[in-house]
């Protein structure tokens, strides 16, 4: 991937994440751009009245708790979708850089074998070969 490519993909999940951020705290995830959830209405049942209007208070309540759910399920959407997009995007830069580094040693191998072609042959540290690292 090119330095352009990286700069407008580093550019895109910034934007993205810092427009749709929820808030991580103690492994409790909560909406950031919502507002604060409605306080659910107490039912009071002392009179047909107060009933009447506790009910009325429970549907506006509805409505309210409709509009938050709504958005703070956008926001997770969106969260989860940054941050699946950064991590795929962090994978593919440490497989780059384990490409190339795999690569350089193979031909470093083989430049050295090549210019000692009478000295015994070069082999990788105990438990890694050439090439042998992947994620």
């Amino acid at each position: 991937m090119n330095h352009v490519n990286l700069f407008v993909a580093f550019f895109a999940l910034t934007a993205a994440f810092t427009a749709n951020a929820g808030i991580l705290e103690n492994g409790s995830w909560s909406a950031s751009g919502c507002g604060v959830m409605p306080e659910t209405p107490v039912i009071d049942s002392s009179s047909a009245d107060a009933f009447n209007r506790s009910v009325g208070a429970i549907n506006a309540w509805q409505k309210q708790m409709q509009v938050y759910h709504d958005c703070m399920i956008k926001e997770a959407n969106a969260d989860s979708l940054t941050i699946n997009q950064a991590a795929t995007a962090g994978q593919g830069r440490i497989n780059e850089i384990v490409e190339k580094i795999n690569a350089e040693v193979a031909a470093g191998k083989q430049k050295v074998e090549q210019s000692q072609s009478a000295s015994p042959s070069l082999s990788p540290p105990p438990g890694a070969a050439p090439g042998s690292l992947t994620y």
